[in-house]
């Protein structure tokens, strides 16, 4: 090169005419002498262009336009000028033959020289033309014979950031990621090359060694994942392999192992099935479809097992006994007790915000003496799918006497009100007689539970009453069977034993769904199941069911935490927070918030019992804020930090933070306790969600947080509202009763002595192969016992 520039430089100095002459020809290098530049003269220094001449001579000049195929443009304008003379009068085409002896020559300046003067270059002489970006391609090429990946890519890049098409461009860009992908295989970092094959893959199906090495690297993420016994990440990558290249080797290989292992554990199953151990049977046939399903020995056992004895599997993202904080009963806690508990009346259905109800255990119910008696008489025989046993008065009567006796923990101070007395007429008969008449019959004793487990006091020689029960639980899931056994040589089988898994979050408990992991959420944010309802693909797999019980949010302050008693703090804390906004973009994430709604109420919105009176509080901080000002002037030592106890689960949680944020700007502090953390020492204020269906019943032990209704737990609310409580407690009239509610309700409400948030609507989604549930679900396993699950795996590999 420096010779070159020597040349170049003594030529300039004799050049006399306007554009000079190139070198001359044994001046220059040949092609082969030619030195490709290195990476970071490609990036960083002048762009230049190669001219071979027709001599061999190579001539380095700074970047030719038009490019690429600057001959090939450059003979075509030619061609057209000439056209254009051959139309043109004689006399006229002095100056077009000037244009054409101008265009047959390249114009080209040389790097680095000063004054950076223009040379002619006779096209006739110019055999090739090789770019800045043609020399990039060629170091890119060397690099990847080193397997030099990252500076390839580097000048990759550059050369895409500048053209979106140049000669040979895309064919260099996908030898880059096939090479990475090669180097990467032989370094075990199978996984990533796997998808750098597959956007080969998508560009050109037939690119050399695709084949081979896609097998190489499925071969090793199926190797480590058997290793694991992840078969459904085995099946994922065989599936991968099997869609884009038929008959592959590797696939056939793993599939005959597979299928091997499938048709050992079917043999298994059928063997524990013959011996009678119908729960392994289907345990392992189960484990057969995770391991292979397209085994062909798999689907006439796996209907057979799976059906004689039923699991359905719950994908939940909260487990029972986690929330230590959240000392009310948690979403988890509650699916357990609706499992585990039968309680003698259960709730059938809503008509007009009016419960009705159904029993497990009872006949007739009837009143008589103008309701101052009620006859029981209980069932005596049941069917084979019922979880529950036939009972006697031995087993009922005594768990009623326990709730009437002072001494005794399960006593129940509002029954004992109500109840005198208790008189058994024969072993399917008994009857109460009351003091005073109850509104409604149905809801005193719906919570009483019909459980030999939670009676101490009974004798070992009563009946089991039946349901479910905890089989064995871990950090990430919970097992429940029934304690009656389904007898053999039904014609249909029902639910045996139910599941529930814990996943990290909603999304990924969704995503189990699809795959098959499970085959029922009982509870999804309402953005993921309007996600699921606008999915043509998924609502042919699965029914999304509504729950006829709507969920109230609300925020429930202590009676015996000294600044929360304070109305004007209450208030003003109230007033802070922007309901509506909440509801539509964290609950709902809907700014049409279809499936929920302000309300006023902690009981259901729809109960004759709420006063149509009683507006939403609005959103105004002003007004909080002239609140919290009265409020600290009453509390002479100021306003402490407060704590506030967060229900389970992300949404909830999500809010509480969005309302500790607004009550922060105000000048409260607030700390959150979330349900897994430890129990605090004391708390102002928790964060629930309940479904009260009786608020003439359930509106003292709401308040109270407690199980029942008792007394000495309103020793902290005012005066005022244990007279209310008391007074509604006693009222016999079930008209007189609502009327009291709807005034209890008002003076909740003006009192800020709790704040309702909103109420929404839930859904569970359910696999189309269960069947047997009610048309109206009121709670996730609603007469479970009646529920069935038809044979189903997945069929086709992820």
């Amino acid at each position: 090169m420096k010779v070159l520039q020597f040349s170049i430089c003594l030529f300039i100095l004799l050049a006399t005419a306007a554009h000079a002459q190139p070198p001359e020809e044994e001046e220059l290098p040949t092609i082969d002498e030619m030195v490709l530049p290195t990476v970071q003269q490609l990036l960083n220094d002048t762009e230049v262009d190669w001219i071979e001449l027709n001599t061999g001579g190579v001539l380095t000049v700074e970047s030719i336009v038009p490019r690429p195929d600057t001959l090939e443009i450059r003979q075509t304008e030619i061609e057209e000028l000439e056209k254009v003379r051959n139309k043109t009068p004689a006399n006229q085409r002095e100056e077009i033959a000037k244009k054409l002896d101008e265009m047959r020559h390249l114009y080209v300046s040389l790097p680095d020289v000063q004054g950076n003067p223009e040379f002619r270059v006779p096209l006739k002489r110019v055999v090739k033309i090789i770019h800045h970006e043609d020399l990039m391609l060629r170091r890119i090429h060397k690099l990847l014979e080193e397997n030099k990946i990252d500076p390839a890519l580097e000048l990759m890049n550059r050369l895409r950031r500048n053209w979106d098409v140049w000669p040979g461009m895309d064919e260099t860009h996908l030898q880059i990621i096939f090479t990475d992908a090669k180097y990467r295989i032989g370094k075990g970092d199978a996984a990533t090359s796997l998808m750098l094959l597959n956007e080969v893959y998508q560009a050109d199906k037939n690119y050399p060694g695709l084949r081979t090495q896609s097998g190489y690297a499925v071969q090793q993420l199926v190797e480590k994942a058997l290793a694991d016994s992840d078969y459904t990440r085995a099946q994922f990558y065989l599936n991968w392999l099997r869609q884009r290249f038929s008959n592959h080797d590797i696939y056939n290989t793993f599939s005959a192992q597979l299928i091997e292992k499938t048709d050992e554990l079917v043999e298994q199953a059928n063997s524990a099935s013959s011996s009678g151990d119908f729960k392994k049977a289907s345990e392992l046939i189960s484990s057969a479809a995770e391991i292979w399903p397209l085994a062909p020995s798999l689907k006439g056992s796996h209907r057979t097992h799976t059906e004689r004895f039923q699991q359905l599997k719950v994908g939940v993202v909260d487990l029972p006994g986690k929330s230590d904080a959240y000392f009310a009963l948690s979403p988890a806690d509650l699916r357990k007790q609706r499992l585990t508990r039968l309680n003698l009346f259960e709730l059938e259905r809503l008509r007009d915000g009016t419960a009705y109800y159904r029993t497990r255990f009872f006949d007739e119910w009837e009143p008589t003496d103008l309701g101052r008696e009620m006859r029981f008489t209980l069932k005596q025989f049941r069917q084979p799918y019922e979880m529950q046993a036939v009972v006697t008065t031995a087993d009922i009567v005594p768990l009623l006497i326990n709730r009437l006796t002072p001494s005794h923990p399960a006593y129940d101070e509002r029954l004992s009100s109500y109840v005198e007395s208790i008189e058994v007429h024969s072993p399917t008969e008994f009857s109460l007689s009351f003091r005073r008449v109850p509104p409604r019959i149905e809801p005193l004793l719906a919570n009483i539970s019909v459980s030999a487990t939670d009676e101490t006091t009974l004798s070992e020689d009563l009946s089991d009453p039946g349901g479910f029960q905890v089989l064995k639980q871990d950090d990430n899931s919970i097992s429940y069977n029934r304690k009656i056994e389904q007898p053999d040589g039904l014609p249909k089988y029902h639910i045996a034993e139910l599941i529930e898994i814990r996943y990290d979050s909603y999304e990924k408990a969704a995503q189990a769904l699809t795959r098959g992991e499970i085959s029922m959420i009982p509870d999804l944010p309402d953005w993921i199941i309007r996600r699921m309802q606008n999915d043509e693909e998924f609502m042919k797999k699965f029914f999304i069911l509504p729950y006829q019980l709507p969920e109230t949010h609300l925020l429930q302050f202590n009676p015996a935490s000294k600044p929360v008693r304070n109305r004007e703090l209450r208030t003003a804390l109230a007033y802070a927070v922007d309901r509506e906004t909440l509801l539509r973009e964290i609950v709902l994430r809907d700014p049409k918030a279809l499936n929920g709604k302000v309300v006023t109420t902690p009981f259901l919105s729809s109960n004759p019992g709420r006063n149509i009176l009683v507006e939403p509080r609005r959103y105004d901080l002003s007004a909080a804020l002239a609140m919290l000002l009265a409020s600290r002037k009453q509390l002479k030592d100021g306003i402490p930090p407060l704590t506030m106890i967060v229900a389970p689960g992300p949404t909830a949680e999500k809010t509480a933070q969005e309302i500790a944020a607004v009550w922060k700007k105000i000048g409260i502090d607030i700390t959150l306790v979330y349900a897994h953390e430890p129990r605090p020492e004391k708390w102002d204020i928790i964060y629930r969600s309940v479904q009260m269906v009786e608020p003439l019943v359930d509106i003292w032990p709401f308040l109270t947080i407690e199980e029942r209704a008792r007394l000495d737990d309103l020793r902290d609310y005012p005066d005022w509202l244990k007279q209310e409580l008391i007074q509604l407690d006693r009222t016999s009239e079930q008209s007189r009763a609502i009327s009291a509610l709807q005034v209890l309700h008002r003076h909740l409400w003006s009192d800020t002595a709790v704040f309702p948030l909103w109420e929404l609507q839930r859904y569970a989604v359910i696999r189309k192969n269960i069947q047997g549930y009610p048309k109206t679900l009121m709670h996730c396993y609603d007469q479970i016992d009646r529920w069935s699950v038809d044979s189903w795996y997945q069929t086709e590999l992820p």
